[in-house]
């Protein structure tokens, strides 16, 4: 029930305060993340260039992450890596984009490194 109380007053206000800004301000982790990579097949030593994306999110995102078979390898600000390709095979790559409300993942990009 309202009241002429002070701190009935007071919590009538913070509730609408909390509702504008749920209402106004959505927050949400990264939406739409992307890894593309600017060459599927390379050779050992040849240099890969990942690009991490993140469509949406509220706040912005902070932290990127590659991931190759599952194990970090890099973090990165900018969502950019220029990845030496060391041995042959053909490797999963992922990334992960964070933000201060949650943590979103990529689906993968395969690259196969043929050796020299």
């Amino acid at each position: 029930m309202l009241s002429t109380s002070g701190v009935d007053l007071l919590s009538l206000d913070l509730t609408y305060f909390i509702l504008f800004y749920c209402i106004n301000f959505v927050v949400d982790k990264p939406e739409g993340v992307q890894l593309d990579a600017n060459k599927a097949k390379v050779c050992r030593d040849d240099v890969v260039i990942f690009n991490c994306s993140a469509a949406d999110g509220n706040p912005a995102v902070y932290t990127y992450q590659l991931y190759e078979d599952g194990n970090l390898v890099s973090n990165s600000s900018s969502g950019i890596w220029n990845r030496t390709m060391p041995s042959g095979g053909v490797f999963n790559y992922t990334c992960m984009v964070n933000n201060a409300i949650g943590t979103t993942e990529s689906t993968s990009v395969s690259i196969t490194v043929n050796g020299k």
